[in-house]
């Protein structure tokens, strides 16, 4: 053999191994953010236009402008988006530590400058006024995890190396001493393998989980505000594989009870819920939510609201989840046994599904079935509460022109608790576990105006309120609240035979049901917070 050829491929060789060591640490350091990362100077860069207030550049305390300024949203540090202020920026400055080996605390992360509006001085109780100095810049100091904010005179007299106690919210808070993680032999990434309880008293620690498709750019400003006032791990986006990796928080903070916040429409909620039952965590975590959805039917009845609050303020979310009460929630199995009469003979396997809000089958599920079609389609490009409630509002025009749900009583029977039921003519039969459906429309309320025995509805009573919609245009006229649904009756036990194929919802998602057996009951319950009015 030629020894230039053997020259050449020691060369290839090298060159190769070095290609691979490269890819190879590329690789991991992507993979390492999947739960835990040990990095401790790496920020979280985002646009300083989610915090709505000047700020001035940490590294060279000029004043930054919304398009050309950065801030941490682990620890609020600023700069500017250029090269020179961002590296030297994640060089100089620490972030929040993510995960501390053989500790049992944790010192104050101060950081100077770009307070919130309005705080006031941890020492001497006076409003910290940016204003009070001559000179334009960095004025006070701030704490990362406590938030206790200083003048700067004040700040001279703290110190600086102390324990911080994680402040106001430290019930709330993973502190970054407090978990374990590890490297399987599968994979390369950190995962979480356990968590030990901090001394804190009545700590019950907050998981949020957010939608960031729900709610236009609603749900990564959440996830950004709120990653500043608790640990940055313990806040995450709901991704292609669910809410499972963010729930193993709470399963690996057993036994301590911990709080959730879902931030999303009533489909994400439904999902976390879902999942908490499937992981059998106990105790089962206590779930709040910012709505984000189209209909947030059960953020209305928990006193959420029917729409997120115009301006985000960490602290207020976080507030009123301490104040809210853990309230019970009844899960109803939705059980769906096919049917083909060709073959009485021969039995089909069971599908479940869980019903948390409602359950309805015939126009209102068309409408939300054709929605949800355009909504997949590769021309769906408008995501927004608005033109969602407007493609709403033209599938139901159109289906007051051409119906497609006629005569459903002659597509059905209906048993409660297990007595057939004469239904009158309709296009639609709605069951209720919670009074709001169809972005807030409230039947039960509705139904007792009429004189009527009147239909008291609760969340846990293990029972169901059955409605029925004579036609769309009936729909329009129940959210405007000049007419009156047709009431069915309340049961316990609920079956339904399908003779043909009609459509279907349960909370909001919709799909095309063929000839079936189906029963409805409640099996088990759900812990879900409640807010309390201040």
């Amino acid at each position: 053999m030629d020894i230039a050829t053997i020259e050449l491929s020691v060369e290839a060789l090298i060159g190769s191994l070095l290609a691979l060591g490269v890819l190879f640490v590329f690789c991991r350091s992507l993979l390492s953010e999947d739960f835990v990362s040990t990095f401790k100077t790496r920020h979280s860069w985002k646009s300083i236009k989610v915090i709505e207030q000047a700020c001035f550049c940490n590294v060279c305390e000029i004043l930054l402008t919304p398009s050309a300024g950065l801030f941490c949203d682990c620890c609020g540090l600023c700069t500017h988006a250029t090269p020179l202020c961002q590296r030297r920026a994640d060089r100089e400055y620490r972030c929040k530590d993510k995960w501390l080996r053989n500790e049992s605390s944790v010192r104050h992360l101060w950081v100077h400058g770009n307070l919130p509006m309005g705080v006031h001085c941890a020492d001497c109780g006076e409003e910290v006024d940016h204003h009070v100095s001559t000179d334009p810049g960095l004025y006070g100091w701030r704490c990362a995890w406590c938030q206790r904010c200083y003048h700067n005179d004040c700040y001279s007299r703290v110190d600086s190396k102390s324990t911080c106690d994680f402040g106001e919210f430290k019930d709330m808070i993973f502190p970054p001493y407090s978990f374990v993680a590890a490297r399987t032999r599968d994979s390369m990434r950190l995962h979480l393998a356990s968590i030990t309880p901090p001394d804190i008293e009545n700590w019950e620690p907050l998981i949020v989980i957010a939608n960031t498709k729900s709610g236009s750019s609603t749900g990564a400003n959440v996830l950004s505000l709120l990653r500043g006032y608790l640990h940055p791990l313990q806040v995450m986006e709901l991704g292609s594989r669910g809410p499972q990796d963010a729930l193993q928080w709470a399963a690996k903070a057993s036994p301590r009870p911990c709080r959730i916040l879902v931030a999303g429409g009533d489909g994400t909620i439904g999902w976390v819920l879902n999942t908490i039952y499937a992981l059998n965590i106990k105790p089962q975590p206590s779930v709040a939510i910012m709505p984000l959805g189209t209909g947030n039917d059960l953020s209305r009845v928990l006193g959420w609201g029917a729409e997120p609050p115009s301006v985000l303020d960490p602290v207020e979310i976080l507030r009123s989840i301490r104040r809210a009460r853990s309230v019970n929630l009844d899960r109803y199995d939705l059980q769906i046994e096919k049917l083909h009469y060709r073959l009485p003979i021969q039995r089909h396997p069971t599908k479940t599904i869980h019903v948390y809000n409602y359950f309805s089958v015939g126009v209102d599920a068309f409408i939300t079935y054709n929605f949800h079609k355009t909504r997949e389609s590769r021309f769906y490009l408008l995501s927004s509460r608005i033109f969602n409630k407007l493609l709403y509002f033209t599938f139901g025009t159109q289906q007051v022109m051409q119906p497609g749900c006629e005569h459903l009583e002659q597509k059905l029977t209906l048993y409660l608790d297990n007595k057939p039921v004469q239904l009158p003519e309709l296009q639609a039969l709605v069951f209720l576990n919670i009074d709001s459906w169809g972005a807030g429309c409230k039947l039960c309320e509705l139904s007792n105006s009429n004189g009527e025995v009147r239909i008291v509805n609760s969340i846990s009573d293990g029972m169901m309120e059955v409605f029925g919609i004579v036609s769309s245009f009936h729909i329009a006229q129940l959210q405007c609240n000049i007419s009156k649904p047709v009431r069915i009756g309340q049961a316990k036990q609920l079956r339904l035979q399908i003779k043909e194929t009609v459509p279907m919802q349960a909370d909001g998602e919709p799909w095309m049901q063929g000839p079936a057996d189906i029963r409805l009951a409640s099996r088990s319950q759900a812990r879900v917070l409640k807010s309390v009015a201040t």
